[in-house]
């Protein structure tokens, strides 16, 4: 998942693309994977997880990763 973001950088990532580009497109609708693994993804990465700098959600739509 964080490959996929890392080589889009500051650009927003759908839920439905990330999904399918990690699980396969039989995932396409599996949006609490996202919710999961994002959450695990910003207690490693950022400073103060609740406040996200790096991966920053939008919601209903996605993912951006800000550098």
């Amino acid at each position: 998942m964080l490959e996929v973001l890392a080589m889009n950088v500051g650009t927003l990532v759908s839920q439905s693309q990330l999904l399918r580009d990690v699980w396969g497109s039989g995932y396409e609708r599996e949006t609490h994977y996202l919710r999961v693994y994002i959450a695990q993804l910003r207690r490693k990465l950022e400073l103060d997880p609740s406040h996200p700098r790096h991966i920053i959600t939008e919601p209903g739509l996605g993912y951006r990763l800000q550098a």
